[in-house]
């Protein structure tokens, strides 16, 4: 397996380091004890759950697809849901792409890639909120979810004529997009004065600040707490978020003291990162599931095996616990 460390330069001028890297050793420390208690000594076999959870994100994502729009109203809820399904399913994949063994063995591979795409967990996070929120209340929350999207799709084009107007390529750029757009609302059977007062969607902390009440906000608001708020600072790459990450974006500036050290635990910290995916599309899953109620593909089956493959995580565990294991109660989830 190559080195995580990158050569050293001969060339470069000694830059002094060491108050940078001094916090970013203690950023790490916190890391590494977190990937101690949560991953190392958990036992977990990814065989157990690695391909078995993707293909329950494949069978859902068909069935939410093909037959969830006569299970909601309106049906184009179904569809959203089920596009988000596949982003978050192409956010799993893509974590266990860049974390196999087989692929650090490629030259062009750098310990940077995977904590790269760190920030996409705070991707899944919003996605889980948009679900639960659009099946909260379908018939509301669904025409609001797409009839803000359309605002947004159509102020960025108004923005856009108003700036380049005038110039026939652009002009008939815009045209063309403006017309794709309302088309796509009269087909779901939006006017123009309803995308038009449409507020914004809320993100996921306002929606909280606003429905604190709401049967997901008391779930959700573990996600804006704690460790799971660092994802938000990587995606913003605040202070806080770059705490973490930065050795992995940075190795060479690691003092050499402090080098086997990273070595030695940087694989456990981006594990305990992985298993937070597969709670998170677990979870997206369940939430589904409980919903619809789809028949076949022994989909409850396969959800409780999933959950109890995953419970020696701890933190999987607390998601089961906190929702998860009352829901699939009450929604009949059982093997």
């Amino acid at each position: 397996m190559p080195s995580t460390i990158e050569p050293e330069d001969p060339a470069a001028e000694p830059v002094s380091l060491l108050p940078s890297c001094s916090s970013l050793a203690l950023g790490l420390d916190f890391q590494i004890m977190a990937a101690h208690d949560s991953v190392l000594n958990e036992g977990i076999d990814s065989k157990t759950f690695q391909l078995p959870l993707a293909k329950l994100a494949e069978t859902l994502a068909y069935k939410a697809e093909r037959g969830g729009g006569p299970l909601i109203k309106p049906a184009f809820v179904a569809f959203d849901i089920y596009v988000m399904v596949r982003q978050v399913l192409k956010i799993y994949e893509v974590f266990f792409y860049l974390n196999a063994d087989v692929r650090k063995l490629d030259p062009a591979w750098h310990i940077g890639f995977p904590a790269a795409v760190l920030p996409l967990v705070r991707s899944m996070i919003d996605c889980l909120y948009n679900i639960t929120t659009l099946l909260e209340n379908p018939q509301i929350n669904g025409r609001y979810f797409r009839a803000s999207g359309y605002k947004q799709m159509l102020d960025a084009i108004a923005e856009d004529e108003k700036r380049y107007g005038g110039s026939k390529q652009w002009d008939d750029h815009n045209a063309e997009r403006r017309t794709g757009v309302e088309l796509d609302m009269r087909i779901h059977g939006f006017t123009a004065a309803e995308v038009s007062a449409t507020p914004q969607w809320l993100t996921l902390g306002r929606y909280l600040m606003r429905n604190p009440t709401a049967t997901n906000a008391v779930f959700l608001q573990q996600l804006t707490l704690g460790f799971w708020r660092e994802y938000s600072g990587m995606s913003h790459a605040a202070f806080h978020g770059l705490i973490p990450t930065a050795p992995f974006f940075t190795p060479r500036d690691i003092p050499e003291a402090l080098r086997p050290h990273f070595e030695i635990h940087a694989s456990g910290m981006l594990s305990m990162h992985l298993l937070r995916v597969v709670g998170l599309l677990l979870c997206i899953l369940t939430e589904i599931q409980a919903h619809f109620q789809f028949d076949g593909a022994g989909i409850n089956k396969r959800l409780v095996a999933l959950w109890g493959a995953m419970s020696p995580a701890l933190e999987i565990k607390q998601l089961y616990d906190s929702r998860y294991a009352q829901l699939m109660s009450d929604a009949g989830i059982t093997s």
